[in-house]
């Protein structure tokens, strides 16, 4: 059973991120990635009134989001990537 922790609109995409019995997953429009596997990496570029968060698959980007700064919904989802990141080392 799937239970959704997080889904938002970004622009044209829809991002999301869910827990099942197999560890979290990313959802970006229709796609789904596996976030217990270790090609995927995460990016953000912080700016004045900007930032910027992109999402690698495989060195291929999924994803990449500029959002004003203020976006508490999008900062929230960096932080949970980043620290599941930290929590588990590939390399």
């Amino acid at each position: 059973m799937m239970k959704q922790e997080f889904c938002t609109k970004v622009g044209s995409d829809v991002v999301g991120l869910y827990l099942t019995g197999d560890g979290p997953r990313m959802v970006i429009n229709r796609e789904e990635y596996e976030l217990t596997r270790p090609c995927w990496d995460l990016e953000m570029v912080m700016g004045q009134r900007h930032h910027v968060i992109t999402f690698y698959w495989r060195g291929e980007v999924k994803l990449s989001v500029r959002f004003d700064a203020s976006n508490d919904v999008l900062l929230k989802l960096f932080d949970y990537l980043s620290y599941r990141t930290e929590k588990v080392r590939y390399a």
